[in-house]
């Protein structure tokens, strides 16, 4: 039973990439080897549209107070930014996601052999 356990937690181990994307936007982890790309999100409020602290709660991005500090309303809006600049950097959050590949099984890929190698197979088949 102890076993079972273990390997139980064992599997539901997630990696949390601190070590990946540190000087780039898009790469592989260097923990778990799975392909990552960096994400910048900002939170904004749904009536003023002014720009909230955000934080990440259990898979989600929600922001720090409850209410806008500009016009209380408890609603907001998630936005998806494409690169940061230094006046959203206090307001961002910084998420590494996976890239899901989806590769086709049928898919062929054509390698092109040298010369000398096509050379020595033709010797090859002719002995």
């Amino acid at each position: 039973m102890k076993n079972i356990l273990l390997q139980f937690f064992k599997s539901q181990k997630n990696c949390s990439h601190k070590n990946a994307l540190i000087n780039c936007d898009i790469g592989y982890c260097p923990d778990c080897g799975e392909y990552l790309e960096k994400n910048y999100y900002i939170i904004r409020c749904a009536r003023c549209d002014k720009k909230r602290q955000a934080k990440y709660l259990l898979d989600n991005i929600v922001p720090i107070e409850k209410y806008c500090a500009h016009c209380g309303e408890s609603s907001y809006i998630v936005e998806k930014i494409d690169k940061i600049n230094f006046v959203d950097v206090n307001f961002a959050i910084c998420l590494k996601e996976p890239i899901l590949m989806d590769l086709d099984p049928t898919s062929t890929i054509w390698v092109e052999e040298d010369k000398r190698n096509a050379q020595i197979k033709k010797i090859a088949k002719l002995n």
